[in-house]
C-alpha cells in the first residue's frame, strides 16, 4: 500500500519526520509504502551443508509451498521513497487511527464502563476537582456509615470464620467490606439514560438508538481530543455503521457526518448511505477474477453540473447502480418495468445475477457513462434509448431528428473516442435523408445502431410502446382492457394497435401513444400493468422467429434482431443480457431430435411479420 504526502513544505516536525521519503521537492512530496509479505528465507541457508542436505532441503522446501501458511509465516515493512531497504517502520505510530466495529450491541458495551465511550468521554473532560473531592468526601461519610450496619458486621465475622475453616489461621485474610470510592469508580459508576428524568436506561431504547448514541459519544470525544493543545487529529473509520438504523435515519444522520468530518471513513452495504456520499468521496470495492478491486471517480471526470445532478440523481434512486453487478440505463418508468419482465420471459432474472435497471428520467446518458464508464467507475452497464426517428426539419431540429442515434454518438465519445467521429459523420448525412412514408428505417441506420450496439448502446426506432407492439400486441391489448373499462375505447385501441402493424407512420403512433397517455392510463401505469402480461409469455423464442421469417432450425444472431427495428434492439439487448449471465443465446438452437422421434410440423401459431 503506497500513499505520497504533500502539503507540508512549513510544517517542520513533518518534514523531519519524513525526511527519508522525499520523492519530489517541487512540489515538496513523500512516498510511504506499507509491504505485507511471506517471510523470506535465507538463500545459502541449505547449500552450506553440502549436497545430500540442499536435496533433502529442496525437497522440505516443495513441501512447504504446498502448506497452508499462517500469520507467523508473514512480516510487514514499511519503507520511504522509492528504495525497499529504506525502512521507516516507525512512521506508523505518527498515524492515530480509530476503528468501531460493526455496530451490534452497543447496549452492552455502553453498559460495561471499562467499554464505554461515556466512560473515556468523562476522562478527557472530566468534572471539576474540587466538585469530585466534595462528593469523595460524602460518599466517604456515607459508606462509614453503612460499614457500621448490624448486618453488615456480621456478614464480615461469619465470612472471616469461614475462610478460617476453609484454610486454617496461617492464611493470614482478614476480609472487611467497604464501599468503592476512588475517583475513577465514581467516573465509572456515570450512567447514561435517555430521559431527562434519568428514570430509562439504554436499554429501554431500540438497537439502532444505542448505536447513534455510541457513535455520538466516540464522535464527542475524538473531537475534544482535536481541540486539546497537542491537538491529536484522529482518522475514524466505522466498519458497517447501518446496523439497525432505520433508512431514513442512515440517510439523515451520515448526510450530517460526512459533511461535518473530514477525517471519516465508512465501509458499508448500505445504499441509503452510498445515496448521500459525494461522489468524490466514493471509493466503489468490488470482486473481480478473483481479486478484491477499488474504483474511485477522478476529480476531472465530470464538470461541477453533472457531478451536483448525479450526486441528485443517486439521492433519489438510492444509489442501487453503485452495488449492481451490471447496470441497465434507460430512459423512463416504462422501460424500467417492460426490461425485466422481457428478460424474465426469456428465463433470465435479472435481479438474481445482480443487474438494476435504472431509469434517469430522461435522455442525457452521457454524465452516466463517464460515470460508469472505464475512465470512472469502470462498471458492466447498458443503454437502451428511443429512436425518436423523426421528420422534422433539419435545419431547425437537428437534434431531434434521430434523436437516439445522436444520443448514442454522444455516448459513443466517451466509450470509444476514436470511432465515434466517423459515426457521426455518417448519422449526420444520415440525418438529411427523409422518413419513409411507412416509417421505417432510414438508409444506412442499421449500420449505426449495429455500431452502437457493439458498445452496448441499443437504440430502437420511435418510443418502446410502438417498438414492440408487432411482438406483444396481444399482451398490449389486454393489458388496456384490465385498465379502461369502456368497449368503444377499447376497440379504438385495439384498432391502433393493428394500424401499427403493417406500418408506423406518425398518424398511426400517435393513435396508439394518444390512447396510452390519457391520464385515467398514463405511460407508467399502463407498462407496470403490461409486465405482468409480458412475464407470462411462454412462446418468446417463437415469436421472434415468426418475427424474423425463419424456420425453427434457423439460428438467430444478434444481427438478426438489429436488422429486424422496431423491437430488435431491444431483444439484441436481452440476447447479450441472456449469454452473459446464462451463458447462451436469447434464442437458443433446437436440442436435436432423438431417432425415436418423428419430424414435428411446424406449430400452427402465427405472429404478424413487418
Amino acid at each position: 500500500m503506497e500513499i505520497e504526502l504533500s502539503g507540508f513544505d512549513t510544517d517542520w516536525d513533518a518534514r523531519s519526520v519524513l525526511d527519508g521519503a522525499i520523492i519530489s521537492l517541487d512540489p515538496l512530496t513523500a512516498r510511504l509504502t506499507y509491504l505485507f509479505r511471506p517471510r523470506q528465507r535465507p538463500v545459502n541457508a541449505v547449500a552450506a551443508e553440502g549436497p545430500e542436505a540442499a536435496e533433502a532441503g529442496e525437497a522440505s522446501a516443495d513441501e512447504a509451498d504446498e502448506q497452508v501458511l499462517t500469520a507467523a509465516d508473514y512480516e510487514w515493512t514499511i519503507f520511504g521513497g522509492i528504495e525497499p531497504g529504506n525502512s521507516m517502520r516507525d512512521v506508523k505510530w505518527y498515524a492515530a487511527f480509530s476503528v468501531l466495529p460493526a455496530l451490534r450491541d452497543t447496549e452492552k458495551d455502553l453498559a460495561r464502563s471499562d467499554r464505554s465511550p461515556l466512560t473515556r468521554l468523562l476522562r478527557e473532560l472530566p468534572p471539576a476537582q474540587e466538585n469530585l473531592d466534595k462528593t469523595l468526601t460524602a460518599m466517604k461519610q456515607a459508606r462509614a456509615k453503612l460499614a457500621q450496619d448490624q448486618n453488615v458486621q456480621q456478614l464480615t465475622e461469619q465470612l472471616t470464620r469461614r475462610i478460617t475453616a476453609l484454610a486454617g489461621p496461617r492464611l493470614g485474610i482478614t476480609p472487611s467490606l467497604d464501599f468503592a470510592g476512588r475517583e475513577e469508580d465514581l467516573l465509572r459508576s456515570v450512567q447514561l439514560y435517555i430521559d431527562a428524568a434519568g428514570t430509562r436506561g439504554i436499554d429501554r431504547t431500540s438497537t439502532g438508538m444505542a448505536n447513534v448514541l455510541y457513535l455520538a459519544l466516540l464522535l464527542e470525544r475524538l473531537e475534544l481530543r482535536r481541540r486539546t493543545p497537542e491537538g491529536e487529529d484522529t482518522l475514524l473509520a466505522v466498519e458497517e455503521p447501518e446496523a439497525h438504523l432505520h433508512p431514513t435515519l442512515q440517510r439523515h444522520l451520515f448526510f450530517h457526518l460526512l459533511r461535518s468530518l473530514d477525517r471519516l471513513m465508512l465501509t458499508t452495504h448500505s445504499p441509503h448511505i452510498a445515496a448521500v456520499t459525494p461522489l468524490n468521496s466514493l471509493v466503489l470495492m468490488y470482486e473481480e477474477d478473483g481479486a478484491v478491486r477499488a474504483r474511485a471517480v477522478p476529480p476531472s471526470l465530470l464538470d461541477e453540473r453533472e457531478r451536483k445532478d448525479l450526486e441528485r440523481y443517486l439521492n433519489v434512486s438510492r444509489a442501487e447502480i453503485l452495488f449492481a453487478r451490471g447496470v441497465i440505463l434507460v430512459e423512463g418508468i416504462a422501460e424500467a418495468y417492460l426490461v425485466p419482465a422481457l428478460a424474465k420471459a426469456a428465463g433470465l432474472d435479472l435481479d438474481a445475477h445482480g443487474i438494476v435497471v435504472a431509469s434517469i428520467e430522461g435522455t442525457a446518458f452521457t454524465p452516466y457513462a463517464r460515470l460508469l464508464g472505464p475512465s470512472g467507475l469502470d462498471r458492466s452497464f447498458w443503454i437502451l434509448t428511443d429512436g425518436d426517428q423523426t421528420d422534422l426539419d433539419p435545419t431547425q431540429f437537428p437534434h431531434l431528428r434521430e434523436g437516439g442515434l445522436t444520443r448514442a454518438v454522444d455516448v459513443l465519445d466517451v466509450l470509444a473516442p476514436d470511432t465515434a467521429p466517423s459515426l457521426r459523420e455518417k448519422l449526420e448525412t444520415m440525418r438529411q435523408l427523409p422518413l419513409p412514408d411507412d416509417g421505417s428505417a432510414r438508409t444506412g441506420r442499421v449500420e449505426l445502431v449495429t455500431a452502437a450496439a457493439q458498445r452496448r448502446v441499443f437504440v430502437g426506432e420511435h418510443t418502446l410502446e410502438i417498438d414492440i407492439t408487432r411482438l406483444l400486441h396481444e399482451q398490449m391489448q389486454n393489458a388496456f382492457k384490465e385498465l379502461v373499462d369502456g368497449p368503444v375505447a377499447r376497440s379504438n385501441f385495439a384498432d391502433a394497435l393493428k394500424g401499427a402493424l403493417s406500418s408506423t407512420t406518425g398518424a398511426q403512433r400517435a393513435a396508439v401513444l394518444s390512447r396510452i397517455e390519457k391520464p385515467e392510463v398514463s405511460k407508467g401505469r399502463y407498462a407496470q400493468r403490461l409486465a405482468a402480461h409480458v412475464e407470462a409469455v411462454d412462446d418468446l423464442p417463437a415469436r421472434i422467429r415468426g418475427l424474423l421469417g425463419f424456420g425453427q432450425d434457423a439460428p438467430v444472431l444478434e444481427s438478426d434482431l438489429l436488422r429486424l427495428g422496431g423491437c430488435g434492439p431491444l431483444l439484441a439487448l436481452v440476447n447479450q443480457l441472456c449469454l452473459t449471465c446464462l451463458g447462451r443465446p436469447l434464442v437458443p438452437e433446437p436440442e436435436p431430435e432423438s431417432e425415436s422421434e418423428s419430424a414435428a410440423e411446424p406449430s400452427g401459431a402465427s405472429y404478424v411479420v413487418g
